[in-house]
C-alpha cells in the first residue's frame, strides 16, 4: 500500500523495455528496482561512493518479485521504495510499483542486500550510521 511507503522515483517505461506483446519485458523489472534503489540513497544524502569512503558496498542476494498488471509503452512508473528490515549485515527492501495516479499494483519485490567490505568482498557490519540514517528516514528503529 502506498501509504506505507516514504518514497518513490518516478520513471517512463521506454520502448526497448517492452516485448511483442507490447508489455514491459518482466526481466527489466529489476532495473527500475535498482533504479529506486539507488534514487533512495540518493534521497538519503548517499551516494556510492560514499559508501565506499566508509568502508562498505552491498551486493544483491537475494529479490522475489510478483507480477500483478501490466505496464505499456510510455507510461509513468511510480515504484516505492522503503528499508523494511535491518539486520547485522543485511538490509531488506520492499518495492511496489503503480502507474502515476492510480492505485493499481503493477507490480512488488523484496530484495535482500548484503553489506561487504569493497577489499576483501566479505560481509560486513551494516555501519551504524547508515544504520541511523535509514531508520531517521523511515521513522522507525530496526533489531539489531
Amino acid at each position: 500500500m502506498k501509504s506505507d511507503f516514504h518514497f518513490y522515483h518516478q520513471l517512463r517505461v521506454r520502448f526497448a523495455e517492452t516485448d511483442m506483446q507490447g508489455i514491459v519485458f518482466n526481466g527489466n523489472y529489476l532495473t527500475y528496482y535498482d533504479v529506486a534503489w539507488t534514487e533512495y540513497f540518493r534521497a538519503l544524502g548517499i551516494q556510492w561512493k560514499d559508501m565506499i569512503a566508509i568502508g562498505v558496498d552491498t551486493v544483491l542476494a537475494r529479490t522475489q518479485m510478483d507480477f500483478k498488471a501490466p505496464a505499456r509503452y510510455d507510461e509513468l512508473l511510480e515504484v516505492y521504495t522503503r528499508v523494511s528490515r535491518m539486520g547485522n549485515t543485511s538490509i531488506t527492501f520492499e518495492f511496489e510499483i503503480y502507474l502515476q495516479g492510480d492505485e493499481r499494483l503493477i507490480g512488488a519485490a523484496s530484495s535482500l542486500y548484503v553489506c561487504i567490505d569493497p577489499q576483501t568482498l566479505r560481509p560486513s557490519r551494516v555501519p551504524d550510521a547508515l544504520r541511523s540514517r535509514i531508520a531517521e528516514f523511515e521513522g522507525k528503529l530496526f533489531e539489531l
